[in-house]
């Protein structure tokens, strides 16, 4: 009974015959899909013109103005999404300057800072001027000049475990330096 089902759907689906749709779906055993692959390579049916493939029953007949109207929907949507994540960048960039402009570097000898300065600006003498600023740091540590952040975030903490470990290491080698002459 199934079978005859079958027959009747690929019958009402290509308009052939009966016994041509059951040769096709006995030599497909029985696979609606492949019996249309049969009957387009034997030219008992004509190739769809365009390469629209439906995996359900609820397929749908789009005229050409229609799928112009699909794709320019989709291109529209893809657009407001790579500007929503554009903007979506741009917040989170200034977030970060906003946190950055929080934090400050201190400079400073015995318990005395002689400069405060935001982290924004360190970043941008690091990237620009990284030849001047980063031997400068290095000079400051040899001439026992402390470096500390302070702000209000929590890990500030953690760098400033960091810094004076440097300072400390330093403060060691400079030692032993003095030590060996």
């Amino acid at each position: 009974m199934e079978e005859h089902k079958l027959i009747e759907r690929l019958m009402k689906e290509t308009n052939i015959s009966y016994e041509d749709a059951e040769i096709a779906l006995e030599r497909s055993d029985w696979d609606v899909l492949d019996a249309v692959i049969y009957l387009e390579e034997k030219g008992k049916i004509q190739r769809p013109s365009s390469n629209i493939f439906y995996t359900n029953e609820n397929n749908r007949n789009y005229n050409s103005n229609e799928i112009i109207n699909i794709q320019q929907q989709k291109n529209k949507q893809n657009r407001e999404n790579r500007e929503h994540n554009f903007e979506g960048f741009f917040v989170k960039v200034c977030k970060l300057i906003d946190i950055c402009n929080n934090i400050f570097l201190e400079i400073g000898k015995e318990n005395k800072t002689f400069l405060r300065i935001p982290i924004t600006v360190i970043f941008v003498l690091v990237i620009f001027a990284f030849w001047i600023f980063i031997p400068l740091y290095i000079l400051g540590l040899f001439f026992d000049i402390d470096f500390s952040l302070s702000g209000q975030r929590i890990e500030i903490n953690k760098i400033n475990r960091v810094l004076k470990t440097i300072s400390l290491n330093v403060k060691r080698v400079k030692d032993k330096f003095k030590k060996g002459y």
